[in-house]
């Protein structure tokens, strides 16, 4: 017995000296094979480099000098070693930040392409207005834009088609559809709620998911009068299709009925049915109720809801004449008078008596409005979770009938709009140099990874970006932290100013902003969700 017991221990000896032999050699080949491949890496001539550059990646906190290989589109190494490529860029003194994305762009033309690349963005969303029909939206773009590209579905715009028999060419709130709809009645925006309506309304919303809609969206400030048991009809599709829904929320005012009950209507709808919910420009609804609102919001996240609340840093919003907000009683509402209106075209600050006839005469003229205090802004900026959202808005420019004729090679400064569509990104980067309520890295997340991990576990393609890291897109936005800066005002002839400080921006490997200036190459691709077309 004795004998058989020692055999045994030699036994598990001698079976424990093998399985350390074997895994002393599996890592020693795990090593190998991973030393092989970085030197394989080491030795690739890259299609892009980015040398000494002040790496900063949101996802995992790093901030170090690296340099940065770029391989068919994707980043392929970030190392202390020297790296060669076909095409070398000194970042010495700069940021190499993930190129910025932005969830709240209309100005989906490519004057508006031009200004939001020489602000750091390599992929504006239309997702608080959408496109409808989406395929249009996509099919414009293909091959043609400088920056990635995507948008939601228009709850707007299946209203359009169906209650005022308009269907838009694409484009929502800036399209013929929506202007023959304004001078004829604007059912979608005066019907009271019809359950009748409510079927037609979601087979239509269904119809355009499949064409690959991002999410949904309901920029419900602008026709409050649709019902709530709708938008919960609709929103169940983003249950069904494992969509997120993004909100322009009802009320734009601090009292009753306010914005925060816009969000607790929005808050509600969105847990109900499981969907992810974006709520656009909270300060610009909530007004001085902005801290409040951004309270239930981080309630709501903490109890598990999937919400983000979105901010753009400027005290005047862009608006038209007869959006709901903007009728009679929009002094106690919003706490401003007539005169605070500015035309957009001209400049000219209204009186009442214009405002009065601006809404029979010319119910769809462009305003700028004054609103929002800087109390407002820092409240959003400083607060923990807000991601960062533009709302630029199409551009004007004088000699056509529509105004709204730009091109890529309109010159900077003809475009009128709202300057947020040309600085936002270098204000927010101007804004932590000048008031350090904030990190640079906490900054840089909420116009990156912030925007990317709301929407990636339902479109992957944002899984790769908002990082600089070895495998994400090559989206890159380079900046100096100390001189970037905006420079569009709300005067006429300022407004489209392009922002300075960012000499070069890269879309998946192409360099789109090269020396400060824009390189029309259609770099950018489609950001899409499955198609069942």
């Amino acid at each position: 017995m004795m004998n058989k017991i020692i055999i045994q221990r030699v036994f598990f000896i001698l079976l424990i000296g093998l399985s350390m032999i074997a895994c002393q050699q599996a890592q020693e080949q795990s090593a190998k094979n991973d030393n092989e491949f970085r030197a394989l890496k080491d030795e690739t001539e890259f299609d892009l480099v980015i040398l000494n550059g002040r790496v900063m990646d949101p996802e995992t906190n790093f901030d170090g000098i690296r340099n940065v290989g770029v391989k068919d589109g994707v980043i392929g190494l970030i190392t202390k070693k020297d790296i060669s490529g076909k095409r070398v860029i000194d970042a010495s003194g700069h940021v190499v930040a993930p190129g910025f994305i932005d969830y709240h762009s209309h100005a989906q033309e490519p004057y508006g392409h031009k200004l939001y690349v020489r602000d750091g963005v390599t992929t504006p969303l239309d997702l608080e207005v959408g496109a409808f029909p989406v395929n249009d939206f996509y099919e414009f773009w293909e091959g043609k834009a400088i920056v990635n590209y995507g948008t939601n579905v228009a709850h707007v715009g299946a209203r359009l088609a169906l209650l005022d028999g308009q269907e838009p060419d694409g484009r929502v709130l800036y399209s013929a559809a929506m202007g023959r709809a304004m001078n004829d009645g604007s059912q979608f925006k005066t019907k009271l709620y019809d359950p009748k309506d409510e079927k037609a309304i979601v087979d239509v919303v269904e119809r355009e998911i499949k064409q690959g809609a991002i999410g949904i969206a309901y920029p419900i400030g602008y026709y409050t009068v649709v019902g709530s048991p709708e938008i919960y009809a609709v929103s169940a599709l983003a249950g069904k299709y494992n969509l997120p829904i993004t909100t322009h929320v009802r009320y734009l005012s601090q009292i009753p009925p306010s914005g925060f009950i816009g969000i607790t209507e929005m808050l509600t709808i969105a847990r109900e049915n499981n969907a992810p919910l974006l709520i656009h420009h909270v300060q610009s609804n909530c007004l001085g109720l902005t801290g409040p609102c951004l309270d239930i919001i981080d309630d709501a996240r903490a109890n598990g809801q999937k919400v983000v609340g979105e901010f753009y840093p400027y005290q005047y919003a862009g608006t038209y004449v007869d959006a709901d907000y903007n009728r009679p009683g929009f002094e106690q509402r919003m706490g401003i008078k007539a005169s605070d209106y500015v035309i957009t075209a001209t400049g000219e600050h209204l009186t009442p008596k214009k405002l009065d006839s601006l809404r029979v005469a010319a119910p769809g003229t462009n305003l700028l409005m004054y609103t929002m205090k800087e109390e407002y802004i820092m409240e959003a900026f400083k607060r923990p979770g807000t991601i960062v959202g533009s709302d630029g808005m199409p551009w004007i420019v004088e000699g056509d009938e529509s105004g709204f004729n730009a091109t890529f090679d309109t010159p900077y400064g003809a475009g009128n709009g709202h300057a947020r569509g040309a600085g936002t990104h270098a204000r927010i980067l101007r804004m932590v140099r000048e008031t350090k309520a904030i990190t640079l890295m906490e900054a840089i997340s909420k116009m990156t990874y912030g925007p990317a991990i709301f929407l990636e576990d339902h479109v992957p393609q944002m899984k790769i970006r908002g990082r600089v890291q070895e495998g994400s897109a090559a989206d890159i936005t380079i900046f100096n932290p100390e001189t970037v800066t905006d420079n569009a005002s709300p005067k006429i002839g300022e407004n489209s100013l392009p922002s300075t400080g960012i000499p070069y921006v890269i879309v998946n490997g192409h360099v789109v902003v090269d020396g400060s200036k824009v390189q029309n190459v259609p770099a950018g691709v489609a950001i899409r969700n499955k198609t069942f077309l």
